[in-house]
């Protein structure tokens, strides 16, 4: 059996992916409006400053995360993949691309491309040389994002199901 029938599918899959992308931007721009104390700088913007900051930074992480689920579906070759049990190594995809484009991000941010610097707040990962609370980041949003939008996605479908009997 199918979660969504071939009438549907379009429309479930543009309702997935906005919730994917939508879910990832609320998430992650509280967690980065959570971590300014921990960067350079932050404490003594102005607040419209630091929310437009944060802005741009959170739609980096909506494409990431959004990136990484596309991934992980063309690796299962399924869309839905989130709407039904997990395989181990779809979420290793998922959540590795996550990781792996964050660390190479922030190494790059705090070191060539000087995009920002952190404060003595932040915590280090010495092994990497960039800050843990980036890489705490993409350990814990993902997997909130996708229990999230699975119990959101589930929950559309069945309202569609209901509004067609």
């Amino acid at each position: 059996m199918t979660l969504v029938n071939q009438s549907c599918r379009a429309a479930a899959l543009a309702v997935l992916a906005l919730m994917v992308w939508s879910v990832s931007f609320f998430l992650h721009f509280f967690w980065e409006m959570a971590q300014v104390p921990f960067f350079s700088g932050m404490a003594e913007a102005s607040h419209w400053e630091v929310v437009w900051l944060c802005t741009r930074a959170t739609f980096g992480d909506a494409n990431i995360a959004f990136g990484a689920y596309v991934l992980g579906a063309l690796f299962v070759k399924d869309w839905f993949w989130i709407s039904k049990q997990w395989l181990l190594s779809t979420l290793s995809i998922y959540l590795g691309v996550g990781l792996i484009v964050t660390i190479l991000f922030e190494y790059w941010a705090t070191g060539a491309g000087q995009r920002w610097n952190y404060s003595g707040l932040m915590p280090d990962v010495p092994l990497l040389s960039i800050g843990a609370l980036p890489l705490f980041q993409w350990m814990v949003i993902p997997i909130i994002l996708i229990y999230a939008v699975k119990w959101m996605f589930l929950r559309w479908l069945v309202s569609k199901r209901t509004e067609r009997e």
